[in-house]
């Protein structure tokens, strides 16, 4: 069973889901434009992952297991029962993970040409 959370700002409980701050239209941009700017802009989308509220956004998530989270839940009167688990994984962020490899393969291609090219 997937890990429950509580959103502080809204209230809404359930999983959480994962999200990627930046913009893949400008790593793309950057990948195809500009090669070194490309490789840093991606790693730093990468290591940029954090849980936000699937309802509202919010990155201010707390445990359900844990005593602030237990008592948010009887401050906002959620039972157990009522609380629903949403999938981690959105489809816009498997959309990206395709691009990103699709770039990748492109990196490797230039990189092989490049070196190729000196023999």
């Amino acid at each position: 069973m997937s890990q429950k959370y509580i959103c502080s700002q809204c209230g809404h409980v359930s999983g959480s889901q994962t999200a990627i701050k930046g913009s893949l239209g400008v790593e793309i941009i950057l990948w195809l434009c500009f090669l070194v700017p490309g490789i840093i802009y991606s790693v730093w989308r990468s290591s940029s992952r954090h849980k936000v509220c699937p309802s509202c956004k919010s990155t201010s998530l707390v445990s359900t297991d844990s005593p602030v989270g237990k008592k948010m839940m009887k401050d906002y009167e959620i039972s157990g029962e009522e609380t629903t688990i949403t999938s981690s994984k959105t489809p816009r962020s498997m959309g990206e993970k395709l691009v990103r490899g699709f770039l990748y393969v492109i990196l490797g291609i230039v990189i092989i040409g490049i070196i190729t090219s000196f023999f």
